[in-house]
């Protein structure tokens, strides 16, 4: 998956992208849309984040 750049001009990953979108109230397809990743990759960072929170 590509690089983005964040507000501050540094380049991100995709990954970065999706975890910050996260915090907001979105959803997941709306996630995978900006993020330009399928929405499994969505779900499975998600997973990820809710188990590092446990």
């Amino acid at each position: 998956m590509g690089q983005f750049v964040n507000e501050d001009g540094k380049r991100c990953s995709v990954d970065r992208i999706v975890r910050n979108l996260l915090k907001e109230d979105v959803t997941y397809e709306f996630i995978a849309h900006v993020a330009q990743c399928p929405l499994e990759t969505v779900k499975e960072i998600a997973a990820k984040q809710k188990s590092n929170r446990e």
